[in-house]
């Protein structure tokens, strides 16, 4: 029998998923596991054990990396592979199918033997998935996660990419080019750059983008960077794609980056950095994680407040999880960390975040998501914070607990303007919501245009051309000096521009 992917549904239960693959006549059975998924998984493959008689079970990933022991047992697996898996697993199954035992072979831990350790495995060597058809994009919907490279040359102390192995080991353009080639014959219209830092290189970083765009014009890109790494001419690059960038935050407090792995953290050349994807026009977001060692509520609001004041497209707010292997795990007593032993592994206090402390964090994070992530107020949200005097952090907490007062549903938009219509009132501000409102009203259609491909009509107190200008200005100013012009006005999807104004 040919090898084939079963891939779990989002809700599934183990008896539901372990029901499917036993109906599915496998002999033999391999799970991906990760923290997210290891509790699912695990039930599913010990099920299968009383479904199927004389099935195979064995699992890789970074959880059977980090604890083969306690996934074997957990799991009821037959053998765990131990870093990457193109090595050892052949010779693995080629000694079980042979009637032989895989004691021994580099990679592959057993019941009660840890084997004798992962190794690595050439780029060079390592056969392509899609090249082979294991993976095919045209069965991906449009959507594929691509590998490039292997390992990570950098070494944060909360992150297992790099355990194990030392620097980044990419794989030849050659296959790069091939696969890329075989996405757009497939239709792929939409990749997730999978390398955890793109530009680490920047002189390689460069040659592919160059390809990208030269073999790929049409397709969009996600890639996650370091901001610190960019130059002008990968800048430049990244905005000749259709692309998003993920920038690596994590805390803006410095000494807290340094406890992590992460020196060298300058606020200034950050700033700077990000400035430059937004004057080129390149998306970007920001990752943050509360519940790093060092930092505070206080400092979680600062870091919060600092990277709002960068406008990113969109924040990404994680609390601290303590992946098995990873050096905080290691260090969890000596750090006073207090955390879950089970995935997804979340930590509960630190030293300098107790609980409630964790709790504020963690509605902060939900508060920005909500308002400012999901709500698109990137084009608006500094202009609106500007004549209230008050800095993002207190603004997000004051919306939560304003949002939690009030039991009606309403969507997202909605729920901005009657906040904002809230906080300008109790500042004797109204004299601005019109312009607020036309802004807010704007940016929403416009998003929505560009992502939903949805039109819109609006009823407007200015023109909408000299609204967007608003920004530059300042709303006082531009209300000062605007004249009230109210009308209908459509924002359409466009095939070309991405979304065009009509008057309605």
């Amino acid at each position: 029998m040919e090898p084939f992917l079963i891939e779990a549904a989002i809700g599934e239960s183990p008896v539901e998923l372990a029901s499917r693959i036993a109906s599915s006549g496998a002999g033999i059975v391999g799970f991906s596991v990760y923290s997210w998924n290891r509790a699912v998984l695990s039930a599913a493959s010990a099920r299968l054990r009383s479904l199927v008689v004389g099935l195979l079970l064995f699992a890789g990933g970074p959880e059977a990396t980090a604890d083969p022991q306690g996934l074997i047992a957990e799991a009821a697996l037959d053998f765990a592979i131990v870093g990457e898996g193109e090595g050892p697993i052949l010779p693995a199954l080629a000694a079980i199918l042979s009637g032989a035992s895989p004691r021994g072979i580099p990679g592959v831990a057993l019941p009660a033997d840890p084997g004798p350790g992962a190794g690595l495995e050439a780029p060079g060597a390592l056969h392509s998935p899609w090249l082979l058809g294991v993976l095919d994009p045209k069965a991906c919907g449009g959507d594929i996660v691509w590998e490039l490279s292997r390992g990570c040359p950098f070494r944060c102390a909360y992150c297992y990419e790099s355990k194990g192995s030392t620097g980044s080991r990419p794989f030849p353009m050659e296959r790069i080019e091939a696969e890329l080639e075989l996405f757009v014959r497939s239709g792929v219209r939409y990749a997730f750059v999978l390398d955890p830092t793109f530009d680490a290189d920047a002189r390689r970083a460069a040659a592919l983008l160059d390809l990208f765009r030269a073999k790929a014009p049409g397709l969009r890109w996600k890639f996650e960077v370091r901001a610190e790494l960019l130059d002008r001419g990968l800048v430049r690059r990244f905005a000749a794609l259709d692309c998003s960038l993920q920038v690596g935050l994590q805390s803006a407090r410095r000494e807290t980056l340094e406890a992590i792995g992460r020196p060298g953290f300058d606020r200034r050349e950050f700033s700077r950095k990000t400035a430059m994807l937004s004057a080129a026009g390149v998306s970007f977001g920001l990752d943050l994680i509360y519940g790093l060692p060092g930092d505070g509520l206080g400092d979680f609001e600062e870091t919060l407040n600092f990277a709002m004041g960068l406008e990113p497209n969109h924040l990404d707010i994680f609390p601290l999880a303590l992946l098995p292997g990873t050096e905080l795990a290691e260090r969890s007593g000596e750090l006073g960390f207090d955390a879950d032993t089970r995935p997804p592994y979340l930590v509960r206090s630190t030293r300098e975040l107790p609980p409630e402390g964790m709790s504020g964090a963690s509605s902060l994070a939900a508060a920005c998501d909500r308002f400012y992530t999901t709500g698109r107020a990137v084009g608006w949200f500094g202009t609106a914070l500007g004549p209230l005097r008050t800095r993002a952090s207190a603004f997000l907490r004051d919306y939560w607990s304003w949002r939690a007062g009030r039991s009606e549903e309403r969507g997202v938009e909605a729920e901005q303007l009657a906040f904002l219509d809230d906080c300008y009132g109790a500042a004797g501000l109204k004299a601005l919501l019109p312009a607020l409102r036309d802004l807010v009203h704007l940016h929403g259609a416009w998003g929505r245009a560009l992502a939903e491909r949805t039109e819109s009509l609006l009823s407007l107190s200015y023109d909408p051309e000299e609204t967007l200008g608003a920004p530059a200005m300042g709303l006082p100013a531009f209300v000062r000096s605007a004249e009230t012009r109210r009308a209908a006005w459509r924002v359409i999807p466009d095939e070309v521009e991405g979304a065009r104004l009509e008057p309605a």
